[in-house]
């Protein structure tokens, strides 16, 4: 089997009015074969220009892909990042290369890479709101709808989203409100991303403490190794990081032998696709700590994140970003660009498709309507 084409349709998304833009661009990656059988993905992250990043992969990386066995993905996997592409462009085309190698046996993905479990449990994880009774009725919501892990991206986050300034406190707050409404027994996280001060961190680390919060996820900045060793040495309640932190898996490594975090973390689209997942949650397993899969911003990311997930024995959540309007509650930032939507039990678990390659299919008729773009 050959690589016969690599091409990116070009879609404009109408936003949730929440976001803030009301269109975003999509860009679809398609890989072709000799065999007709096709790999597909969406490329980029969020504020990541994917025009450009779409023209890269055509002018720049196709001609060298021609050709190639798509089932080579380790190979395919080193070359690109020896050539110092972007880590969402090598993830890119190493997930639709997961995709052909899956359909190729007959076979999903999560089978290809050794399966633990066929379902795995989700965790909802809100978007950034002004009023706290809007992130209480998130939480119920989703409680009703039998989701079992809740996490609060909190008001501090108005500070970058909205230039608003909002002390630390309102978070302890907020996340007071939010347990005593859901009660003791269901799980939530909190999510500062990157909001804090170490004098903040420490004061809303032993708050949510005393909430019995699962961990406190990103509170100092991603490159501030030795401000989380620090954090760590006062608080008892799990500290997340290196969601964002560049360099791939040899970059994760201080963090784990410094005991900087309790979990790693990542996703498919900043992490180098599968491949490079994959490789740093076995960095975790190796050091008996968890690696829990962020959100992977787009619905075949996710996908592919879902696949993975299945196959890890140190990964317990499916993460599910949930971006509406206050009072909506539902799951269209995972489906969007779906043919079919994902399947929640009602129990708090997503089935993993057992469909060969990622096993759900692009929606062509969503993606191609009006004036899609293609660039070959």
């Amino acid at each position: 089997m050959k690589i016969t084409d690599l091409r990116v349709l070009l879609h404009e998304r109408t936003m949730p009015a929440v976001v803030g833009p009301p269109t975003t661009t999509l860009a679809l990656l398609t890989v072709d074969t000799d065999e007709g059988i096709s790999g597909h993905t969406f490329l980029g992250a969020p504020g990541e220009d994917v025009v450009a990043l779409g023209s890269t992969l055509v002018r720049q990386v196709k001609p060298t892909l021609l050709g190639s066995d798509p089932l080579d993905i380790g190979r395919i996997w080193l070359t690109l990042g020896r050539r110092g592409l972007p880590p969402t462009l090598q993830g890119a085309i190493d997930v639709a290369l997961w995709d052909i190698a899956g359909k190729a046996a007959g076979l999903p993905v999560h089978r290809l890479l050794g399966s633990t479990r066929t379902a795995v449990p989700v965790q909802t994880s809100s978007w950034v709101y002004r009023d706290p009774a809007d992130y209480v009725d998130d939480a119920l919501a989703y409680r009703e709808l039998g989701v079992t892990g809740h996490k609060l991206h909190p008001l501090t986050q108005l500070r970058s989203f909205a230039g608003t300034p909002v002390a630390a406190e309102a978070d302890i707050d907020l996340c007071r409100r939010v347990r005593d409404a859901v009660g003791d027994g269901h799980r939530l996280f909190l999510d500062a991303a990157w909001a804090y001060d170490f004098g903040e961190a420490l004061r809303v680390g032993r708050a949510v403490q005393a909430l019995g919060y699962e961990w406190l996820e990103d509170p100092l900045s991603a490159d501030d190794l030795y401000g989380y060793v620090r954090l760590k040495q006062h608080l008892a309640i799990p500290l997340m990081a290196t969601e964002i932190t560049s360099g791939g898996l040899t970059a994760l490594a201080p963090w784990v032998t410094q005991r900087a975090t309790d979990f790693l973390r990542g996703d498919v689209v900043l992490k180098g696709g599968i491949t490079g997942l994959r490789k740093i949650a076995h960095l975790a397993e190796a050091f008996h700590l968890n690696c829990e899969l962020h959100d992977a911003y787009t619905s075949l990311n996710n996908l592919a994140t879902l696949h993975l997930a299945a196959s890890l024995p140190n990964c317990d959540w499916f993460e599910v970003l949930v971006i509406n309007p206050p009072g909506e509650h539902g799951f269209s930032q995972l489906e969007y660009g779906l043919a079919e939507p994902f399947t929640l039990d009602g129990q708090g678990m997503v089935q993993v498709p057992e469909q060969p390659g990622l096993g759900m299919e692009p929606d062509w008729d969503l993606l191609t309507h009006g004036s899609a773009d293609v660039l070959r």
